[in-house]
């Protein structure tokens, strides 16, 4: 899965932060598209997802045992898909990110079936409560995310690539324009280390969609089940397009070509591959945002190959999500299930496995069950 889809709108409980200059380096590695970081709990030092995307940190429900946390009430929460549940949140007695510690802190909780905690290996998302009077640069050279309370540490930078951060829970949205030829199109986009994609669109349907204006170009579309899963592990069908933005302008940066997929989320989201083309600054404390373009990186995005057939996950089956080649209009539909991928039996496919990208073809073929109960074999470009 691509996306961590996560959203909260809890009020959360700040840092008692360290009074004058403080920096240190936060050491991540990057899995499956995600910043994975180390925080210190009363359970030892845990694996937590890096999600400028989630306005409150989370922790898994195995972790919320271990400690013997009760509930201390509950809270409605959606995921990426749009989907809500209500789930309990506790008060974890602290929890430290290098030599910030945050005490008696506000959490949500997520349950052991979500395949967030699941198939990443993780035991929470440390969220933007833990940023509001801090400002980060990522990413560094050094595997390394930046941690101040003064930006100034990080060697003012250049403000012709700054733009202001929008109030939203504490979570970097900021302004972005989309253009074609004259054309134009201004709106809002939430920086997102917690979507491993270049752009998810909102189509709105408005006057001002860069759909509806003409302003996207390349674009196909397909009814079928996304390949994002939130946490919910849900998926619905629904209508989704691709293609490119020619000009997306973000922080003083324009890029050509931005990749795109519409998404059900609520407004429009920048992935981590925009770390590909250089470093992110976001002041929380102050609310401000730059992109450092990386020397010698190119403006032009070259755009990831659309497959032939899209899968997805349902109900822990691999089906098909989205066909995508006309000359399969009728053969195979979304959702039918896929019964070999190559000659691997999909039943032998853990949920995991296909969440990792670790699924090993020896042919690059099909077999799906149609709707009506008949099989037919279809190649596929890549799995």
């Amino acid at each position: 899965m691509k996306r961590l889809l996560l959203f909260f709108g809890l009020l959360a409980v700040g840092p008692a932060a360290a009074r004058g200059a403080l920096s240190f380096d936060l050491p991540y590695t990057v899995e499956q598209g995600y910043y994975i970081v180390w925080l210190d709990t009363p359970a030892g030092a845990r694996r937590f997802i890096f999600d400028t995307g989630c306005g409150t940190t989370v922790v898994a429900e195995a972790l919320g045992r271990e400690l013997k946390l009760p509930e201390a009430g509950r809270v409605d929460a959606r995921d990426f898909e749009g989907h809500r549940r209500s789930v309990p949140y506790v008060r974890i007695p602290w929890l430290k990110m290098g030599p910030v510690k945050f005490s008696d802190l506000r959490v949500a909780v997520l349950p052991d079936s979500s395949y967030i905690f699941r198939c990443l290996g993780v035991d929470g998302i440390a969220g933007c409560d833990l940023l509001r009077r801090f400002a980060i640069r990522m990413p560094n050279a050094d595997s390394t995310i930046t941690v101040t309370d003064d930006v100034r540490t990080l060697g003012n930078p250049d403000r012709r690539r700054s733009c202001r951060i929008c109030p939203d829970g504490g979570r970097p949205v900021v302004p972005v324009v989309f253009g074609a030829g004259g054309r134009r199109s201004r709106a809002y986009a939430l920086f997102d280390t917690g979507s491993a994609g270049w752009l998810s669109y909102h189509a709105s349907g408005s006057k001002d969609d860069i759909l509806e204006r003409g302003i996207a170009a390349d674009v196909r579309r397909a009814e079928g089940l996304p390949s994002n899963m939130g946490w919910t592990n849900r998926v619905v069908r629904s209508q989704i397009a691709v293609g490119v933005v020619p000009a997306f302008t973000l922080a003083g940066t324009t890029f050509a070509g931005m990749p795109f997929k519409t998404t059900r989320d609520d407004r429009h989201v920048v992935g981590t591959q925009l770390l590909r083309q250089g470093q992110v600054v976001v002041d929380f404390r102050r609310r401000r945002f730059w992109f450092l373009p990386r020397a010698g990186a190119g403006r032009r995005i070259e755009r990831p190959p659309l497959l032939n057939i899209g899968l997805a996950l349902k109900d822990g089956q691999v089906v098909v999500g989205q066909v995508w080649d006309e000359g399969l209009d009728g053969v195979v539909a979304p959702g039918d299930r896929v019964v070999c991928i190559g000659t691997l039996p999909a039943r032998q496919v853990d949920a995991c496995a296909f969440i990792r990208g670790e699924i090993h073809a020896d042919k690059p073929e099909l077999t799906i069950e149609r709707n009506d109960g008949t099989r037919v074999t279809v190649p596929v470009k890549k799995l």
